[in-house]
């Protein structure tokens, strides 16, 4: 009589968990020193309209006497990549435009080139 009660809690508790694990964290702008900080030089839509997903990658040019990880950047944006303006409101990729001052924190492995090409988790824009 006890074992499938056991059973049945154990898989009870097993379930609960796996369910709480796949609830996803509110992206948040990470407090750390960017790996990019600089102005958009060049912006390069890589899906249409209609396509679905908004995806570009936005060229980064460093600004001098400011301290980041990398000079000079290949940004890859995309719907997952959170973007705000230094207020804290959200902002759409379509609203990025050349010359607006860019901070971007990446995630993940980037490619070890000049400029340095890697996907963004998060970019704070100033206009």
């Amino acid at each position: 009589m006890r074992r499938p009660i056991y059973f049945l809690l154990s898989l009870l508790l097993l379930l609960s968990t796996g369910l709480l694990s796949c609830r996803q964290e509110p992206k948040r702008m990470p407090d750390t020193l960017p790996d990019v900080y600089g102005y958009i030089t060049n912006i390069k839509r890589t899906s249409k309209e209609g396509e679905g997903k908004a995806k570009a990658v936005v060229a980064v040019k460093s600004l001098e006497g400011v301290e980041a990880n990398y000079t000079n950047a290949s940004v890859k944006i995309d719907e997952h990549t959170l973007i705000e303006d230094e207020t804290g409101e959200a902002l759409k990729l379509e609203d990025l435009r050349e010359g607006h001052q860019i901070q971007a924190w990446f995630d993940g492995d980037v490619l070890e080139r000049q400029p340095v090409e890697g996907h963004a988790k998060a970019v704070r824009i100033s206009f």
